[in-house]
């Protein structure tokens, strides 16, 4: 007789807790948490079955997941699936860490945020479009934009739960296997160093620091800017962010206050020429 697996949620509560994720993805979202409080409101609808009578497990799920989260909501929400599945393993069992759950949505969120906007924003939906303007733009008929409606809610949400659903099953069986071969501390591991790599990747493709300062004697003027960019590009960068990260995660200033500090200054550096 094949072994029954344990589970503590079944199809309708994690169908809950798509609903959720896909309605109120991006109704909460914020600069210093993105998506994260929508990922607490779906997974607040399972904590009883998680958890049941106790409030300080349930809170410990609420607090370890509003961690920043930003990805593609749609497509990417399956990402949601696999931390669901390991909610429900820990819930189960206490072995499980509380940074594996982290550690793999900060691994993941990066790429699917890549594929799934090219897949949904970038081809499926221009493609939509294109049939729908086509078979309205000669006649005027209103079919082009009702069929557009009709196929992007067959579409969208039906790949959407597909993906959700199976992401959870396989994250559920990954789980157990990584428990019971003893590879969490290297999935951690591995899980951290891609995390890292897309952040670093995103920073020094998307932030950019330049100085005004500029010696000058007699004729001859030298750009300081170019000086650093030629021994180091974007040392800058790097430079701020690992003040970002000090001030974060050692000192715990608040991101609004590290926004508010960062355009204090960026005004001074413009007015003093010493940022350009």
């Amino acid at each position: 007789m094949a072994e029954t697996k344990t589970t503590l949620l079944d199809k309708k509560d994690v169908k809950k807790v798509w609903f959720n994720w896909m309605w109120l993805n991006l109704s909460t979202q914020n600069m210093e948490r993105m998506q994260a409080p929508a990922l607490v409101r779906a997974l607040w609808t399972v904590k009883d079955k998680l958890y049941p009578g106790k409030r300080e497990k349930q809170k410990d799920l609420m607090e370890r997941n509003m961690e920043f989260f930003n990805t593609e909501p749609i497509w990417g929400g399956c990402i949601i699936g696999i931390s669901l599945a390991i909610e429900e393993e820990k819930a189960m069992n206490d072995e499980v860490p509380d940074e594996l759950s982290s550690s793999i949505k900060t691994a993941l969120m990066g790429p699917a945020a890549g594929l799934f906007d090219s897949l949904f924003q970038s081809t499926l939906i221009p493609i939509l479009l294109a049939i729908g303007i086509g078979i309205s733009s000669e006649t005027g008929s209103i079919v082009g934009p009702l069929l557009y409606i009709a196929l992007f809610w067959l579409i969208v949400p039906t790949v959407s739960w597909f993906l959700f659903y199976n992401a959870y099953r396989l994250g559920l069986d990954g789980v157990q296997t990584i428990l019971t071969s003893g590879l969490k501390d290297k999935v951690i591991s591995a899980a951290n160093i891609v995390g890292l790599t897309v952040i670093g990747a995103v920073t020094a493709s998307t932030c950019n620091i330049k100085t005004g300062l500029m010696y000058t004697q007699g004729d001859l003027v030298i750009n300081v800017n170019d000086i650093i960019n030629n021994i180091q590009p974007k040392i800058l960068v790097l430079i701020m962010a690992f003040v970002t990260y000090y001030l974060l995660a050692k000192k715990h200033v608040s991101v609004n206050k590290l926004m508010i500090l960062m355009l204090i200054i960026s005004v001074i550096g413009y007015f003093t020429t010493i940022l350009a």
